[in-house]
């Protein structure tokens, strides 16, 4: 209903402005002071610039970076190889190491910053940029409703909104939903990963009937959760699905 999401249009705003006001103008990463240019980046200049981004030469479907023998062939590499063909391609933007990406990713997903999914979807837009130019619709990864509840936003959701107003992307958060609770991937094996997320999801609606879908999470470590999803909105009628994340793990497990 259109009074609902204006109702929850005027909510986040007016949680944006008390975030503003209460919260201390200083970089999530480094703690240190912003200057006023910097304060609606959450981040600094100099954690910014820390940030590292995915050089090439990478995989053309999954994006992780190819060694040596990988380069020669054109067939998927080590990492996406055992990937659905559903999930058709993904990117991230850096690497989720140690440092500011990290704590700008945690400041999002545990700390309520939802401020913090600006600069993340500039760092999306910027190097996932080849990509995204044929996309027509933003699907963000849902939360269980227990974990929402707790967290009390989806960090999935706000990275995607964020990205959708930087490329003019619609974003249908509707468009697939959580069929049951699953357990925190984060402790798990790339093996109970993939088993963890089997059946997750549903797409309760035809919201992305013939059109090319980008999901969009906070973090890729295996694909397992975006191929789920991936594999779900493919049945629901995508003609194609790929993924964006803010964050990609160094060592994939």
């Amino acid at each position: 209903m259109r009074w609902a999401a204006s109702l929850a249009a005027g909510a986040r705003a007016a949680l944006a402005d008390v975030e503003a006001l209460l919260l201390p103008a200083v970089c999530v990463a480094c703690g240190k002071p912003l200057s006023p240019r910097e304060r609606d980046a959450v981040c600094c200049a100099a954690c910014r610039w820390r940030m590292r981004s995915i050089a090439p030469p990478l995989c053309g479907r999954c994006g992780q970076p190819l060694d040596d023998w990988e380069r020669r062939g054109t067939a998927p590499c080590g990492f996406c190889r055992g990937w659905p063909t559903e999930l058709n391609w993904a990117r991230s933007a850096v690497w989720l190491e140690d440092g500011p990406a990290r704590e700008l990713a945690h400041a999002l997903k545990y700390g309520g910053w939802t401020s913090a999914a600006r600069p993340m979807a500039e760092l999306v837009a910027r190097e996932c940029r080849a990509q995204l130019a044929a996309v027509e619709v933003l699907v963000p990864i849902p939360l269980g409703r227990t974990r929402e509840r707790q967290r009390g936003h989806n960090q999935a959701l706000e990275l995607a909104r964020a990205l959708g107003r930087l490329r003019g992307i619609a974003v249908e958060p509707g468009a697939l939903v959580r069929g049951r609770e699953t357990t925190t991937q984060t402790d798990l094996t790339r093996a109970e990963r993939w088993r963890n997320v089997a059946g997750a999801f549903r797409a309760p609606s035809r919201a992305v009937r013939g059109r090319q879908v980008a999901l969009v999470d906070d973090v890729l470590t295996t694909g397992a959760t975006l191929a789920a999803a991936a594999r779900v909105l493919r049945e629901s009628g995508a003609a194609a699905v790929g993924a964006v994340t803010f964050g990609r793990a160094v060592v994939p497990m």
